[in-house]
């Protein structure tokens, strides 16, 4: 099996992409993983300086990476640990985060280490059929942030039988025009995922199968990743500069996010300040609710 030898130190062990369901190296964090105990794995893992997408912010590294880090080191640990085939869907329902901002300074440590630890395990026709997937980011001895997601595993055939003609579906669709980009913390037009209203709390989702990072390889809906980012893009919108550094998010995801219909997303205030509750739903649906801690409110930015 691959990987499952003590990664010497200093040494890097590149990792195949394909293993992350990646489809660009620029794109991908793990470089190498060891077992430490029965369910417990440490990943290693490089980050960054410069990025396209997950671009530095405030000369702190993006709260997004963060993440991407902890849900690529389960689906590496998933295939490489547990067997899991490379054709078989990991499905998020759910995923948590805590990050510490004082430790995603960029400060030339580009060496992370993800510690994975599977619970609450559940196994079909011998195989791993879903798990909950505990990730503590390090960098340089210090937690960066911690996470836990809720995956449910499902073969290839068993995928096909759910979606049905849904699984050839295709967004082909011109994204409309996205909201300005500074609304939402971002520095590029093609990276918001909003698109405006005649409400101020009230957005369409801009979904753009050709952004090179968001979506890899084919997609039959849009994946989990892409509404944690437009709940992150929704809670800036409505709590200003303090959302560029959220400090906690929650997201539970109930349904599939499909292309065949606008998926329509709103934000306001939460019940603790500085938290922001956002909610998508398609066709009277609900289909992922979050909530996004910031570090705190700017002058002026909470409504």
């Amino acid at each position: 099996m691959l990987y499952t030898t003590a990664l010497a130190e200093g040494v890097t062990t590149t990792v195949p992409m394909e293993l992350m369901h990646r489809t660009r190296r620029q794109d991908v964090v793990p470089t190498g993983w060891v077992r430490v105990a029965e369910n417990r794995f440490l990943v290693r893992g490089t980050w960054p300086e410069d990025h396209s997408f997950f671009m530095p912010r405030d000369g702190l590294h993006d709260v997004l990476l963060l993440v991407e880090s902890m849900r690529q080191s389960t689906i590496l640990i998933g295939h490489g640990a547990y067997d899991v085939p490379m054709d078989h869907h990991f499905l998020m329902w759910g995923l948590d985060f805590t990050s510490h901002p004082e430790h995603l300074g960029l400060d030339g440590t580009r060496d992370v280490e993800m510690e994975v630890a599977f619970s609450e395990t559940t196994q079909r026709a011998g195989r791993l059929s879903g798990m909950h997937s505990h990730v503590t980011v390090r960098r340089g001895g210090r937690t960066a942030g911690t996470g836990v997601s809720r995956i449910k595993l499902l073969s290839a055939r068993t995928y096909a039988r759910i979606r049905g003609d849904l699984l050839r579906a295709t967004h082909t669709a011109a994204p409309g025009a996205g909201a300005p980009s500074h609304t939402v913390g971002r520095t590029r037009p093609e990276d918001v995922l909003l698109i405006p209203t005649s409400r101020s709390d009230r957005w369409q989702l801009r979904v753009d199968t050709g952004h090179s990072t968001l979506y890899q390889g084919r997609k039959d809906h849009v994946p989990g990743m892409v509404l944690i980012e437009a709940a992150r893009q929704a809670a800036h919108a409505v709590m200003g500069p303090a959302a560029l550094r959220p400090r906690q998010g929650r997201n539970a995801f109930s349904r599939y996010a499909e292309f065949r219909s606008p998926l329509w997303i709103e934000a306001s205030p939460g019940p603790r300040e500085n938290t922001v509750t956002v909610t998508g739903h398609q066709e009277g649906e609900e289909v992922f609710s979050s909530s996004v801690t910031g570090s705190g409110y700017g002058a002026g930015s909470r409504p």
